[in-house]
């Protein structure tokens, strides 16, 4: 077994970053790991202030395909180091998998809402059954 030399481990792990950009991305976790201060604390107040959060949704979604990719750098402008190729290829496939499941899920209730709006407004006066007899 090979003695892995200490300049390969200078930098941050690719692994960890991406696991922070998952589970508290929208926080800037990975960027506060990777040394991007300023840019974590605005991702971290947009987040927390709720005003912002549609603002750190799409761009956390954004640093997890840089990630992926290997285009993201620390803030020294070092590469990420122990990079899994496929593994990020398959967090990226999830990426857009979960993209395209939302919109069809978004576009399968707009229109079950719209259904049931046309429905009951047609419904209502046509076929009603009223009590006879009496």
């Amino acid at each position: 077994m090979e003695a892995v030399e200490t300049q390969q481990l200078r930098g941050k792990n690719w692994v960890a970053t991406m696991m922070l950009a998952w589970a508290f991305g929208i926080y800037g976790a990975h960027r506060f790991y990777t040394g991007k201060q300023g840019t974590a604390w605005a991702m971290a107040i947009l987040t927390i202030t709720g005003c912002g959060a549609i603002i750190s949704i799409p761009w956390t979604v954004f640093d997890i395909i840089m990630i992926s990719l290997g285009k993201w750098q620390n803030e020294d402008g070092s590469d990420l180091y122990e990079r899994i190729p496929w593994l990020g290829y398959v967090l990226l496939a999830l990426i857009i998998l979960g993209i395209l499941f939302g919109i069809l899920y978004f576009g399968v209730v707009t229109a079950a809402i719209f259904a049931a709006i046309s429905g009951a407004g047609a419904g209502a006066g046509a076929g009603a059954v009223t009590p006879s007899g009496f």
